[in-house]
């Protein structure tokens, strides 16, 4: 049939020729509008997808006796919106959206305060869409998430998660947050976030806790996957479900077995101040286990040192712990951000060697360089301890030496705790004639804590 034919023949009603293809067009009483959210105005308009008219006929045919259906409720609304626009429209109107299973659950006072607010969203709307319907009366069911995607998700809400690292720590806090659901998906499975409950989360922390009791790794190890875990469960059930898990509250491994960290015996201090002189690694992995010896600080402390953190020169020589062009804070910052005198002629020879501090270690890798270097030293003079056995050591010597809690933790950079009505947040209100004359006295204290040492 030709294009001039079917002029003469009276066309369908709702078909409609734009161009060379075929819509459906139909105008929507007021009454139905709300059956149809993917129209706009007054009228629904679809592309029949064909040029034919046939064709056309025959498709207008059946949308027309769906969309029929649709109005006298015989066939289902289609949905036009996303659980995540019904989540939008709950915070729009200022509630939480709950499906109708939580809701009906609810205490009745609870029921009450979630009926009112919805009320308050719903009492101006003469035709609500599906959409409204959705929202206030939790009948959208939410799509499942696999906790490989929740982490993926995590990622993507919390930009904060690496902000002021530099792109190694960054990567490395990435990986370490990865191998923690690595390791859930192995034990569990890959489970929908949304099905995680309480007997699922025991039966998690059963299984990492038997790993503890047969030593394959610590407790601390166990309680930080479990950690890691929770938050990434509950920041994004939070934001894309608005839902609070408490599942894996109170999860804890109650066993003692990591015990304080060890700090270098004196008898170990003179082996490694005998074997320094001759060992192949770098000056300045050398100068960098001196200054550890005298001031307590760690690896990553001492590696991202600037020219402006050192002040050979000063009245008091010393070095200037926290945010420089290389790092934006050390640990959390706060009370690790502090000034440290050099109280010993061989560290203002350090700091004059080195004004510029370690260019060797300046790097986001530098301090993983640093081991790399200093690893197999420690390895063969002071087996099973390693550099940060140093910052142990002088905790020691000043706790030995009897030196003032507060000036104590103005030197280690630890917050006090229970002592803040006395000493305050940190101890860095202190002088550094103070913490030298402090650092100095624990370092004279060190023949009494060899004999201690001695006499276990």
């Amino acid at each position: 049939m030709t294009r001039t034919q079917t002029a003469k023949v009276k066309r369908p009603k709702y078909l409609f020729l734009r161009g060379d293809t075929y819509y459906y067009v139909r105008n929507i009483a007021p009454r139905h509008r709300h059956r149809f959210p993917e129209m706009k105005g007054s009228q629904i308009w679809r592309s029949l997808d064909t040029k034919n008219y046939a064709d056309a006929v025959m498709r207008l045919e059946l949308v027309t006796a769906s969309d029929n259906a649709v109005m006298k409720g015989e066939l289902p609304v289609k949905a036009g919106h996303t659980f995540a626009d019904v989540i939008e429209y709950a915070e729009k109107h200022k509630y939480a959206y709950k499906s109708s299973g939580e809701l009906y659950l609810q205490e009745i006072a609870s029921s009450v305060r979630e009926m009112a607010s919805r009320l308050a969203a719903t009492q101006f709307l003469s035709h609500p869409t599906p959409l409204d319907i959705a929202a206030n009366a939790g009948a959208e069911k939410p799509p499942g998430m696999k906790l490989q995607e929740a982490y993926e998700r995590y990622l993507e809400i919390t930009p904060e998660f690496t902000i002021d690292l530099n792109e190694w720590d960054a990567d490395q806090k990435i990986k370490r947050y990865g191998r923690a659901v690595s390791d859930f998906i192995t034990r569990m499975g890959d489970l929908d976030i949304l099905e995680i409950n309480e007997a699922i989360a025991s039966d998690y922390h059963l299984s990492v806790k038997t790993d503890v009791t047969q030593r394959k790794f610590q407790s601390e190890h166990g309680e930080r996957l479990i950690s890691t875990v929770r938050k990434i469960l509950k920041a994004v059930l939070k934001k894309n479900y608005q839902q609070t898990f408490t599942a894996m509250d109170g999860l804890q491994i109650k066993i003692k077995d990591s015990g304080k960290r060890s700090a270098f015996l004196e008898s170990e201090v003179r082996k490694i101040e005998e074997a320094l002189p001759s060992s192949s690694m770098s000056d300045e992995a050398k100068a960098i286990i001196r200054l550890a010896l005298i001031t307590g600080c760690g690896p990553k402390e001492l590696c991202w040192l600037t020219a402006d953190d050192l002040h050979a020169s000063a009245k008091t020589p010393h070095i200037k712990i926290g945010p420089n062009s290389l790092r934006a804070f050390v640990k959390k910052g706060e009370d690790r951000h502090r000034d440290l005198p050099i109280c010993t002629a061989e560290g203002v020879e350090i700091l004059k060697r080195f004004p510029s501090g370690f260019p060797s270690f300046q790097t986001g890798k530098g301090p993983h360089k640093l081991n790399a270097q200093i690893g197999p030293f420690f390895a063969s003079v002071t087996p099973g301890k390693s550099l940060y056995c140093a910052r142990h050591r002088l905790d020691d010597l000043l706790k030995i030496g009897g030196v003032d809690l507060g000036i104590k933790a103005a030197i280690s950079g630890h917050s006090l705790g229970g002592h803040l009505h006395y000493y305050g947040k940190s101890g860095n209100g202190y002088t550094l004639k103070q913490k030298k004359e402090a650092i100095l006295q624990a370092l004279a204290s060190a023949p009494l804590k060899e004999e201690q040492e001695n006499e276990n």
